[in-house]
């Protein structure tokens, strides 16, 4: 038997990796479907005192399977990549502090079950944060020529400090082109940093509109919620589109903090100038 796993990053703070167990042949086998709830966790206490919650593990395949939980740090990258590090490893680690109940399970189809855990915070500390894994090994044996699909996925788990100061996001870099492969799609260069000690999920908007007004449209900015954790530099590279190919006026708003947002406003030229 052999192992492939892979991750993949996901916006709004799930991060899912797949196992393959393989057997001859390469035949995959469908009835694996699992929803998580939340995707993600923050929670904001004081130190030296606790905070407890549950996740929502919902079994919508077609046979039983057996989720196990694991606990790892991890790191996010300054373009929003995920990395798992090993336990207890980060100075921001979680796992110290974090129990979770049961960390085993049956979960028959249609199912749903909940994994409770609880966190004993330090006196002294801002942010810890944690990654809890749900793999979910389906409980009818592989078969000759089948592909079993093993999902393990992860979700975030931030605590705060209520005397960390506040996220304040600053932005260093603003630069808007047109895609040179589709000229109706508009490419945002964006870097901004978290000067706080608290997690930001900075969103807001982007509008575009020709100069004649006949075209005017909105799209939303981080519709995903992805964070930037403290004091980490974002670097956003995001697509808009389609648009227009003539002159264009766009304008950006992103919240920058509870009660700050940033403005620009853009002069796109068209896309045969």
């Amino acid at each position: 038997m052999h192992r492939a796993r892979f991750a993949s990053k996901a916006p709004r703070g799930a991060l899912l990796a797949v196992s393959f167990l393989l057997l001859a042949g390469s035949r995959a086998t469908a009835g694996v479907s699992i929803a998580i709830v939340p995707p993600y966790a923050e929670k904001l206490v004081a130190g030296g005192t606790s905070v407890s919650d549950t996740i929502s593990f919902t079994n919508r395949g077609s046979e039983p399977v057996l989720v196990s939980v694991d606990l790892s740090d991890f790191r996010v990258g300054d373009q929003g990549d995920v990395s798992e590090e090993p336990p207890g490893s980060q100075d921001t680690s979680l796992v110290p502090y974090l129990r979770i109940s049961p960390t085993s399970m049956r979960v028959a189809p249609n199912q749903q079950a909940s994994f409770r855990y609880v966190v004993e915070t330090p006196e002294e500390f801002r942010q810890l944060r944690a990654m809890l894994y749900f793999s979910s090994l389906p409980e009818t044996p592989a078969k000759a020529n089948q592909v079993r699909i093993v999902p393990r996925m992860g979700v975030p788990l931030y605590v705060e400090n209520t005397k960390a100061g506040q996220a304040s996001l600053r932005v260093d870099h603003l630069e808007w082109q047109r895609s040179a492969e589709s000229p109706d799609q508009l490419l945002l260069e964006l870097t901004t940093e978290n000067q706080g000690a608290r997690n930001i999920r900075p969103t807001g908007f982007v509008s575009v509109r020709t100069r004649d007004g006949k075209f005017e449209r909105s799209f939303p900015f981080n519709e995903g919620r992805e964070p930037v954790l403290p004091g980490q530099m974002r670097q956003w590279r995001l697509a808009f589109g389609p648009v227009p190919t003539g002159e264009l006026d766009v304008q950006l708003r992103v919240a920058t903090s509870l009660r700050t947002s940033y403005e620009s406003r853009t002069w796109v030229p068209a896309a045969n100038d």
